[in-house]
C-alpha cells in the first residue's frame, strides 16, 4: 500500500486481501505452475528459432532472439522484485503479465531483426515480473506444511520450460512458421493473466515501511553480504552452461549429418530429468540442507557434460549424458532458490529478484559462449569446469 502522502501506483491492479493466513491452495499453485511454464518457455524458445528467424531476415538472430531477451529479463528482476515488496505480489504480476501478452504478440508481427530485438527486449523486461514474485508469493501464501511442495512444482515448471520450450518451438516453427510460436504463447499468457487477476488472493501483509526507493536499497544491501557474493558467483554458471550446451548441441549434430528429428528427440529425452526437482526436499534432508543439495546438483551436471564430451559422436551417449546434466541442473535450481531466500528474508521478492538477475545474466552469456567457435567437446569440458567452480563457491558461501 502507498505510504502517507504518497499517491497510489498508477498501474496498480486491485488486490483484495483475505483474512486467511494462507489463502493459496492447489488450484492457485496449478495456475502459477502453468503460467511459469509458458513465461519461461519464451526464453528457451529462442534456441531452435535462431535458424528460421535468421533465414527469414537474412542475418544472425542470436542477439535479437536470445541475448537481448536474457539481458532485459535479468535486469527486469531488479525492477519488479522491489515493486512487489512495496505494492503487493498480485498487482505486480498482473500488470507485468499484461505487458508480456502485448509484447509477445508483437513479436509475431516483427518485420526485421531490429524490430524483433526491441520487442524481445520489452518482452524480457516484462516477463521478469513473474518468476521471483510467484516464488515470493508462495513463500507467504501457502501453508508451511505444503510450501516446499508448492515451490517444488513451480520450480519444476520453470525447469521443464527449458526443454519443452525448445521442443514446442521447433515443432511449431517446422509446421506453421516461427511467428506462430509467439502468437500461440500470447493467447496462453492472456488466459493465465485473467486467471491470476480473478482468483489469486493475497494474505494480509504488514505494510512495508518507507517508499519504493527503500525496497531498491534492500537489494543493494544484499550485495554487501559475503555469502551472497559467493552464491552469485555460483549461480551465474547454472543457466550459462544449460543455454550454451543446448545452443551448441544442434549445430554439433548438424555437422554429424543428423536431421532436425534427431535434434528434436535428443532435446526431449532429457525432459524426465527436470522432475528430479520434486525430490529436492527429501534429498536436501539427506545431503545436509540446501548447501549440500546445490553442491551435489552442480557436480552431477558437470559430470553429465564430461560424459557428453567423451562420446560426442554417439546419440545414445549424448542422450544419457544430457539426462544426467539436466537432472543436476534441476536439483541445483530449487536449492539455490532456498539459499537466496534464507539470506534475503524478510525481503523475499527482492531476494528472488537478485537470484533471477544473476541466473539469467548467465543465460544471456550462454549463446555468446556457444558461438565462440570452440569444438563441441572442448566447450563441454570448459562448461563442466565452470560448474565445478560453482560448487566451490557454494562451499565458500556456507563457510
Amino acid at each position: 500500500m502507498p505510504g502517507v502522502g504518497e499517491p497510489p501506483h498508477p498501474a496498480a491492479v486491485a488486490a483484495p486481501k483475505t483474512t486467511e493466513p494462507f489463502p493459496a491452495g492447489p488450484s492457485t499453485v496449478a495456475v502459477l505452475a502453468a503460467t511459469a511454464l509458458v513465461v519461461l518457455a519464451q526464453l528457451y524458445a529462442a534456441i531452435p528459432l535462431l535458424g528460421p528467424v535468421g533465414s527469414q531476415f537474412g542475418g544472425n538472430a542470436t542477439f535479437a532472439l536470445a541475448t537481448v531477451y536474457s539481458l532485459c529479463y535479468a535486469v527486469g528482476f531488479l525492477l519488479w522484485g522491489p515493486a512487489a515488496d512495496r505494492y503487493g505480489h498480485k498487482r505486480v504480476m498482473v500488470v507485468g503479465l499484461a505487458i508480456v501478452v502485448a509484447t509477445t504478440l508483437g513479436c509475431a508481427f516483427a518485420t526485421s531483426l531490429h524490430e524483433l530485438s526491441m520487442l524481445r527486449g520489452a518482452q524480457g523486461l516484462a516477463a521478469a515480473s513473474f518468476a521471483p514474485i510467484a516464488l515470493a508469493y508462495l513463500s507467504e501464501s501457502v501453508a508451511p506444511r505444503w510450501r516446499a511442495m508448492a515451490i517444488g512444482w513451480v520450480s519444476t515448471a520453470f525447469l521443464i520450460a527449458g526443454i519443452l520450450g525448445q521442443v514446442v518451438a521447433q515443432a511449431v516453427a517446422e509446421q506453421f512458421g516461427w511467428a506462430w510460436m509467439f502468437a500461440g504463447s500470447a493467447a496462453l499468457l492472456a488466459v493465465s493473466t485473467l486467471l491470476i487477476a480473478t482468483f489469486l488472493r493475497e494474505p494480509r501483509r504488514a505494510e512495508s515501511s518507507g517508499g519504493l526507493a527503500r525496497q531498491f536499497l534492500a537489494v543493494t544491501r544484499l550485495l554487501t553480504q559475503r555469502s551472497i557474493l559467493f552464491l552469485c558467483a555460483a549461480h551465474l554458471t547454472l543457466l550459462l552452461t544449460f543455454v550454451a550446451m543446448y545452443t551448441s548441441l544442434g549445430a554439433h549434430l548438424a555437422t554429424l549429418g543428423h536431421d532436425a528429428d534427431k535434434v528434436f528427440s535428443l532435446r526431449l529425452v532429457a525432459l524426465p530429468g527436470m522432475f528430479t526437482a520434486l525430490a529436492s526436499g527429501p534429498l536436501a534432508r539427506v545431503l545436509g540442507g540446501h548447501t549440500g543439495l546445490a553442491r551435489a546438483g552442480y557436480l552431477l551436471a558437470a559430470g553429465g557434460l564430461v560424459a557428453q564430451a567423451l562420446r560426442p559422436g554417439s546419440l545414445t551417449a549424448q542422450g544419457i549424458a544430457s539426462l544426467l546434466f539436466v537432472s543436476g541442473i534441476a536439483l541445483a535450481v530449487p536449492a539455490m532458490i532456498g539459499l537466496f531466500g534464507e539470506a534475503a528474508a524478510p525481503q523475499r521478492a527482492s531476494g528472488m529478484a537478485l537470484n533471477g538477475l544473476v541466473l539469467f545474466t548467465g543465460a544471456s552469456i550462454g549463446p555468446i559462449v556457444a558461438n565462440a567457435g570452440l569444438p563441441f567437446p572442448i566447450l563441454l569440458v570448459m562448461l563442466a569446469a565452470l560448474l565445478c567452480g560453482g560448487a566451490v563457491s557454494i562451499t565458500g558461501a556456507a563457510r
